[in-house]
């Protein structure tokens, strides 16, 4: 759209906010993008491009006073903005305005940069300070806690992993940048006590909790705190250090073909004998484990880029090569012609949708979900130590023995 800045070619810094969890974990990403040329933000095509459309289209929205419903059909960075899109960023637009209402100074897509690091700059989605009854300017430098507070808003389009604003290094990038920007601006200094609402809403992933908008509350202090002692150390590092490590990080990255830590696990995974796992510490095992998530990311980028070589022309004989989808078989005849030959044995048993399919339908569907449906417990498994679901602990035979003695001689019995 004219009237809207184009995200797709706005610059991006190699020590960015939407860069730092991979940045700050592997700080041998960065030197290695710069050596092999690749842009920090060229990684997941398909997913850059629609996020980037949704980003387009809401700022245009807020911008213009208009509801998705009025654009959808409409393309923003290449992409048409469906019903299921236009729904999404709804929501967000219906957030930031009740914000925008109560504010006294708001920002869409606010530019940001600060001199504590000549690659600290970025956009931030929305930024708002929410001020009640005196002016910003001759209250924001004295602690108001229940009344005045910095709240800064991030979207996210994605629909499979969730993101969480609890000490989210991108967000409290994107905070500071505000918070510094506004002081040197203002030549007002921020009070350190002043409360900082982190907001991360996406609208497509389902999330335990059913909140489409989460946040996450701290202080102008806390965030100060975090970027001289934390990220401004990180982003030096990043110039320096050449150390490489894999984590959950990888999946982002654009050099993951090309990162020789990836590589060589999986050359090692290729060609290790499992039968020796079992000798493995614990120790060793988990760190082990640490890497798997890393690998994968590294195998769906091999997928990927072989079929896009394949789908191209390109030939590997007598290795891999392009072949029909598997798929099932399909009536060629019409259901009346069926059920008129084998009637009710012919046909299916209504089930009842599932939540997901069933909030679709419309609001009332979608209340009633969130009032009905729940997630059964399914069983165990194994996740990184940062992940939010807390920690199952199993007891040993010899842990649950003790702990039944020990009952029994709490009451004063003898075991038998």
């Amino acid at each position: 759209m004219a009237d809207t800045p184009d995200h797709a070619k706005r610059g991006h810094s190699r020590l960015g906010a939407s860069g730092a969890e991979r940045w700050m974990n592997c700080p041998g990403s960065v030197s290695l993008l710069k050596e092999l040329k690749i842009e920090a933000e060229s990684d997941e095509p398909d997913y850059r491009r629609e996020g980037t459309a949704m980003h387009e289209a809401a700022e245009h929205c807020l911008r213009q006073g208009l509801d998705t419903w009025e654009i959808v059909g409409q393309e923003f960075n290449k992409t048409v903005i469906d019903p299921p899109m236009a729904d999404a960023i709804q929501v967000y637009l219906d957030v930031c305005r009740l914000d925008i209402d109560r504010s006294s100074w708001h920002q869409v897509e606010y530019p940001i940069s600060s001199p504590v690091h000549p690659d600290f700059y970025g956009t931030a989605d929305f930024a708002a300070f929410i001020v009640s009854g005196e002016i910003l300017a001759r209250t924001m430098s004295e602690p108001q806690p229940d009344t005045h507070w910095l709240l800064v808003r991030d979207l996210k389009g994605g629909e499979g992993i969730l993101v969480e604003p609890d000490r989210n290094p991108q967000i409290m990038y994107y905070a500071f940048g505000v918070i510094d920007g506004w002081e040197r601006k203002s030549s007002i200094t921020l009070h350190r006590d002043l409360k900082v609402v982190l907001s991360i809403v996406q609208p497509r992933a389902y999330h335990p909790s059913g909140q489409a908008v989460r946040e996450w509350t701290t202080t102008v202090g806390e965030i100060k705190d975090w970027v001289h002692a934390t990220l401004v150390p990180a982003m030096v590092d990043a110039e320096l250090n050449n150390q490489l490590d894999a984590g959950p990080w990888c999946r982002f990255c654009p050099a993951k073909l090309v990162c020789p830590l990836l590589t060589g696990l999986y050359r090692a995974a290729a060609t290790y004998n499992p039968g020796e796992i079992v000798s493995y510490s614990d120790e060793t095992l988990g760190r082990s484990y640490q890497h798997v998530q890393a690998v994968k990311f590294y195998l769906k980028a091999l997928e990927e880029e072989t079929f896009r070589r394949l789908n191209a022309g390109r030939e590997m004989p007598e290795m891999v090569k392009l072949v029909p989808k598997k798929s099932n078989r399909v009536w060629s005849v019409g259901a009346s012609e069926i059920k008129a030959k084998f009637g009710k044995d012919a046909m299916t048993t209504p089930e009842v949708k599932s939540p997901a399919e069933l909030e679709k339908l419309n609001p009332e569907a979608k209340a009633f979900v969130k009032e009905h449906a729940y997630m059964p417990q399914n069983g165990l498994t194994v996740a990184l130590w940062d992940d939010n679901r807390p920690a199952v602990r199993i007891k040993s035979v010899r842990d649950t023995f003790g702990d039944a003695l020990a009952h029994l001689l709490d009451k004063g019995e003898e075991p038998t």
